[in-house]
C-alpha cells in the first residue's frame, strides 16, 4: 500500500508541480538537472564550479567550469573569463575563450571576443563575434591533425584562415604557372 507522505514527495520527471511546496526526493547525480543563476545584480570575481547547469545575468571575472553542465549567459550577462562546459550560450557579452563537449551558440544579441572550440558551433546572424573556431569531435581530439593549407603566393589570408576559395596544389603535379 502506498504510503500519502511518500507520494507526496515524489514527483516523477516531467510532471507538473504541485501547488503545495514539497520535498523532491533526493536525486542520483547523473540525472541532476538543477539550475543555478546569478541574478542581474549580482558579480562575482573567481572561479565558478559545480555540479548543475548555470545562468548568468551579472557579472563574471575569472573562470567557470562545468564540464558536465550547460551555461547560459543572459542578454544581461557580462563575463570576462574562459568557459569550460558541455553546452554553452550567449546572448550577452563575453571576454574569453570557450570550450563546449558538445555545442556552442552565439544568438545574435552577443558580443563575443575569444576563441570557439566544440563539436557543433552556431553563430546566429546578427551577433558580434572576434576570435577563431575550432570545430573536433572528441574522436578527433587523440588524431593527428592534418598540416594546414598554405595560401597561395600572393594571396590575402583572412582572419579565420580562409584562403579566397583557391584548391590546394596536389602533390606530384607540375605547379601551374603564375600569370602576371
Amino acid at each position: 500500500m502506498w504510503n500519502k507522505r511518500e507520494e507526496e514527495t515524489f514527483r516523477p520527471a516531467g510532471a507538473a508541480p504541485a501547488a503545495t511546496p514539497v520535498q523532491a526526493a533526493p536525486v542520483a547525480a547523473g540525472d541532476r538537472h538543477d539550475l543555478g543563476g546569478i541574478g542581474a545584480s549580482i558579480r562575482i570575481v573567481g572561479d565558478v564550479s559545480g555540479d548543475e547547469d548555470l545562468t548568468i545575468l551579472g557579472k563574471v571575472e575569472g573562470k567557470i567550469v562545468l564540464p558536465k553542465h550547460s551555461v547560459t549567459i543572459g542578454q544581461s550577462g557580462r563575463v570576462k573569463a574562459d568557459i569550460q562546459a558541455k553546452f554553452v550560450s550567449v546572448a550577452g557579452e563575453v571576454q574569453g575563450n570557450l570550450v563546449a563537449g558538445e555545442q556552442i551558440v552565439i544568438r545574435k544579441t552577443a558580443t563575443m571576443l575569444g576563441n570557439l572550440t566544440a563539436p557543433r558551433v552556431g553563430l546566429e546572424d546578427g551577433c558580434r563575434f572576434r576570435g577563431s573556431v575550432e570545430m573536433e569531435t572528441p574522436h578527433e581530439k587523440g588524431r593527428t591533425p592534418s598540416p594546414p593549407i598554405a595560401p597561395a603566393a600572393g594571396a590575402a589570408s583572412g582572419g579565420a584562415g580562409v584562403t579566397g576559395g583557391l584548391a590546394p596544389h596536389a602533390p606530384g603535379k607540375p605547379e601551374p604557372a603564375a600569370h602576371s
